[in-house]
């Protein structure tokens, strides 16, 4: 269940040219994306026959019209009419019967819509739109009432990070004076949320460099990091380079970061954000995070591996990877985080940190991974957060964990992993 060629068409031929309307349709694209199961789940109720018939076209216009009844702020009247005129135009002109009569029965039982069936994890999957393997795991691993409120969180607008890496004080109240609506950071005072990037955009402040955009959950990795003016970093896994930014700043002129991945086209977005900031003590390298360079060896003060992961901690944002993961996927990851980690510690100086980090809320991918680390690596310790970190998202062992039904923010994971000396 992904965007299909019939959806992707449809995106391009509605595109206007007009920026808050084309706004509207990427909004949609994503909206019908995300709750594209709980919507066939009503088309399989309302279509008199076998709705796995319907031509693809049909069932994404279908999706699209639901959708806009049902979870947009339009009136009903006009998402009617321009789904019927949408059926008759992509589909064919005796379509527009079938999607008038679906979408009006869907209105007229909007108040009393039928509930899935079947089991707890098959019932909120479909109810909430998620595969059921994704909720068979969440119900084990926080209960009915987190799933609920974690898969609540996936489905909605995502809000937006804006980091503020050119005078925050300025930047605030410059955003203030262009009466752009923005909320403050509980947590980091270099950072606020957004409902719309677009304001930003428009300013020009993104291709300056004045500010750039990162999810707090993904800031708070760095934090949790605590790297020093004059540290020597390596931050493996870098593109597109959003905490390659913070590690520069921190570290400053006198430091050095070396910004790895294995894919150069991806180095270049590392490279832009760099320089976008004026920091030239950033270097970026194509190497593969599971062989260093014999001369990366114990060579770094602090080495940030935010590993390949399956990103369950990012699906309100990433409105597509719910239906692009598979269980078996998650075993694949482990196996390259496995090799990812200990080479990433045979770069660590004696004395040196270890910060190894993920999108994920997968214990299997965080925790567990990290207790296997240490039982390979006896001249690692697990080391606590830095004093200043906020208390909240440390878990008992001392590690960062963002859990976005409780945080309001991305789902994210980090350990620190002190060499001896």
């Amino acid at each position: 269940m992904v965007e299909d060629d019939a959806f992707i068409g449809l995106q391009k031929a509605t595109r206007s040219g007009n920026a808050d309307m084309d706004r509207s349709i990427r909004d949609t694209v994503a909206g019908v994306i995300r709750w594209q199961r709980y919507l066939d789940f009503l088309i399989g109720h309302f279509y008199k026959g076998d709705a796995d018939t319907l031509e693809p076209a049909m069932r994404t216009i279908l999706r699209i019209g639901l959708y806009g009844l049902l979870f947009s702020r339009q009136p009903d009247h006009a998402v009617l009419n321009e789904t019927v005129e949408a059926a008759k135009i992509h589909v064919r002109q005796g379509a527009a019967g079938l999607t008038n009569g679906i979408l009006r029965a869907a209105t007229r039982q909007r108040d009393n819509l039928p509930k899935p069936k079947g089991s707890d994890a098959h019932r909120l999957a479909t109810a909430y739109s998620h595969p059921d393997w994704m909720v068979e795991r969440w119900l084990s691993q926080f209960g009915q009432e987190a799933t609920e409120q974690l898969l609540s969180y996936n489905n909605e607008r995502p809000v937006y990070g804006l980091h503020l890496a050119d005078n925050p004080v300025g930047m605030r109240a410059a955003l203030t004076a262009a009466d752009i609506a923005f909320e403050p950071s509980p947590w980091l005072d270099d950072m606020v949320r957004m409902q719309s990037l677009q304001p930003v955009i428009k300013a020009g402040w993104l291709e300056k460099g004045s500010v750039f955009v990162q999810d707090e959950a993904a800031a708070l990795v760095v934090a949790f990091s605590a790297a020093e003016e004059g540290m020597a970093v390596l931050d493996l896994c870098a593109a597109p380079g959003g905490k390659t930014v913070q590690l520069g700043l921190r570290v400053g002129e006198t430091g050095r970061v070396v910004a790895c991945d294995i894919q150069e086209n991806r180095l270049r977005l590392v490279r832009q954000n760099a320089e976008r900031l004026g920091l030239g003590h950033v270097e970026t390298v194509a190497q593969d995070a599971t062989t260093v360079p014999d001369a990366w060896k114990k060579a770094f003060d602090l080495v940030l591996l935010d590993a390949p992961c399956s990103g369950l901690g990012v699906l309100s944002k990433r409105a597509d990877m719910r239906w692009r993961r598979e269980l078996e996927n998650i075993d694949e990851l482990v196996a390259l985080q496995v090799s990812m980690l200990d080479a990433a510690a045979a770069s660590v100086k004696p004395g040196g940190l270890l910060v190894y980090s993920t999108c994920t809320i997968e214990p299997s991918e965080n925790q567990d991974q990290v207790a296997s680390f240490l039982q390979r690596h006896s001249d690692f310790k697990r080391e606590a957060a830095p004093a200043t970190f906020p208390y909240e998202w440390i878990t008992e062992d001392g590690d960062y964990l963002s859990l976005p039904f409780a945080s309001g923010m991305d789902g994210a994971y980090a350990a620190r992993l002190r060499r001896s000396s």
